[in-house]
């Protein structure tokens, strides 16, 4: 059995590296751009496979893409595109979705899912992903809810508090966290909720025992892009090898400080050199 499905996107990522981020009416100039792939579900499948946990993907991809992956796909003419201005800090993005729009065009063989522990909702489209978040509580698996930046635009309190009945956890920045809270109030608190807070690290919130928060390591920041996706990928290594909240909080952190000092969107390194790299808290 896999331990972990990871619904989400896998984009073509156009990176405009800024010294800048610019105001509407304004423009900035490029320091450096760059194309790749990456995408919310890219990003923490590659980090995971690194890391050494059984994972597949869902996802629509087009049909010019070259790399391997092992998950569900829907095949599109033109693959998910994102544009994205970075300044190393902070990032703005546009994204092209394709058939990710289109519910009717979503299909997965439900059966598939009594295959996986749990699975795990990322960006894509809410009612593809509530039909098939009900189904997987039926049959016992368990859930995470990470609608990322899409909480903001796709959707509205309605649908989230709906897909958040469905959840064991929930993933989201300060933003979307407040966001979140403005959505389902003190329902939210009957989740795990998991916070990230930038260089400052994260929090967890545990029905049972509140607020636990851990502190970032310190990189040079080069790009922020991938991170929230590789530490949302250490946090299921974490959970996959036995580890409890309050420690996977803390190995996520490790991981994703990693992405922010490289201009890599994925973690490279091997679960053993995480380790050593805990031990040695650096």
């Amino acid at each position: 059995m896999h331990y972990l499905l990871y619904f989400g996107h896998v984009n073509l990522d156009i990176l405009l590296r800024v010294e800048e981020l610019a105001s509407v009416g304004e423009s900035r100039g490029v320091v450096d751009y760059e194309y790749r792939w990456g995408g919310t579900a890219y990003n923490a499948y590659r980090t995971l496979k690194n890391l050494g946990v059984p994972v597949k993907i869902f996802s629509v991809i087009g049909r010019d893409i070259e790399e391997e992956l092992d998950g569900y796909f829907v095949r599109d003419e033109k693959n998910p595109t994102c544009w994205i201005m970075s300044d190393g800090r902070e990032q703005m993005a546009y994204i092209y979705q394709g058939k990710w729009r289109k519910e009717e065009e979503l299909k997965i063989d439900l059966r598939v899912i009594d295959n996986f522990q749990w699975l795990h909702f990322s960006t894509g489209n809410p009612d593809f992903y509530l039909k098939i978040a009900k189904y997987a509580k039926y049959r016992g698996k368990k859930i995470g809810f990470d609608p990322s930046q899409e909480i903001h635009y796709l959707y509205d309190e309605e649908k989230f508090v709906n897909m958040l009945s469905y959840a064991d956890i929930f993933f989201g920045n300060e933003r979307e966290y407040e966001k979140a809270v403005k959505y389902a109030g003190d329902r939210l608190f009957e989740k795990v909720v998991v916070r990230t807070e930038g260089e400052r690290g994260a929090s967890i919130y545990v029905p049972d025992r509140g607020w636990i928060r851990k502190g970032g390591f310190k990189r040079e920041p080069v790009d922020t892009t991938g991170a929230g996706d590789s530490f949302r990928a250490g946090f299921y290594a974490a959970l996959y090898r036995g580890y409890d909240f309050e420690k996977a909080l803390e190995i996520a952190n490790m991981v994703a400080s990693f992405v922010v000092g490289s201009k890599k969107s994925y973690y490279e390194g091997s679960w053993d050199e995480i380790m050593a790299s805990m031990r040695k808290k650096i």
